[in-house]
């Protein structure tokens, strides 16, 4: 099929010349002598076997075949430069694979990523939300933001936040200006697997509370479900302040006491790149991901 088409050079310079319909100045647009353009235009009506431009002593004019050539390579050319840079748009393009837990994804990434966006409009990220303790749990990403008590002892880690944990309630449980009686409320739990996690444990061992029984009420398996059943008026629950900031300006989660618990869990970023371009965009993340931390 190449072996039909005319060579491509001199397609170029009758591009060129057609546009203008003026060799001197096809060849100025080009960077060539007159002569030089002259030359591939005869080149090229020799190998179609018919004249493309008619010459007299004023200049140069289309024959019928130059115009309808020059439509056919001005729309091939045009093609050509739109799949070019679209090519090139889309090579300037990086992706960033990160892991995050299910509730640190929906209710403080999620929020964020308009900012991330702008900031940094040529980096496409792929979240995902599996559960994973180490970097053997971790396929195809570039780092990972684990929930976690320490550090992941073979893995590059680092801090980003300690949970600070406040005791929340629907308005719906007051009665009153009187918040629910916790001997009384349906606590809400989380856990981890098969295993329920000891928050409510570790609040009333830091309030000194005695009175209050840790173990019964409603159990899920993320603290985004927690947070909506304590919406719902299901409960009372223990959560992360950094997870409900809206929840808590809005009214719609109100804290039953002043109080917050430091930890002991907290999100640590993970660095798991492999190479010198992933090692770049998480550096990149992760400085963002600082900043927001403040």
């Amino acid at each position: 099929m190449h072996k039909r088409l005319p060579p491509l050079n001199a397609l170029r310079v009758f591009a060129a010349a057609a546009r203008t319909e003026n060799f001197m100045q096809a060849g100025e647009s080009l960077f060539v002598t007159q002569g030089a353009v002259s030359r591939q235009i005869k080149q090229l009506e020799e190998w179609l076997g018919v004249p493309v431009f008619t010459r007299t002593h004023r200049g140069v004019q289309l024959t019928p075949a130059g115009r309808q050539l020059a439509t056919a390579v001005d729309t091939a050319f045009q093609h050509i430069d739109t799949v070019v840079q679209n090519l090139q748009h889309h090579n300037l393009r990086q992706q960033l694979a990160i892991n995050l837990p299910p509730t640190f994804a929906t209710r403080w990434m999620a929020p964020r990523l308009p900012d991330f966006r702008r900031q940094f409009p040529h980096i496409d990220l792929s979240i995902s939300t599996h559960d994973v303790h180490a970097p053997r749990d971790v396929r195809h990403c570039d780092c990972v933001i684990a929930f976690s008590d320490q550090a992941w002892a073979d893995g590059d880690c680092a801090l980003l936040m300690v949970e600070q944990h406040v005791m929340l309630a629907s308005p719906k449980l007051w009665v009153g200006d009187q918040p629910p009686r916790l001997e009384e409320a349906t606590l809400l739990h989380i856990t981890d697997g098969n295993v329920r996690m000891p928050m409510w444990e570790h609040w009333c061992a830091a309030q000194g509370l005695t009175e209050v029984n840790p173990k019964p009420g409603l159990s899920f398996s993320t603290l985004d479900q927690v947070i909506n059943a304590a919406l719902a008026g299901a409960g009372v629950a223990i959560v992360d302040e950094a997870m409900v900031p809206k929840e808590l300006a809005e009214g719609s989660l109100r804290p039953l006491s002043g109080v917050k618990v430091a930890g002991p869990h907290g999100y640590w970023f993970v660095n798991l790149a492999r190479d010198a371009e992933s090692r770049a965009l998480v550096g990149l993340f992760r400085d963002w991901l600082t900043g927001q931390f403040g």
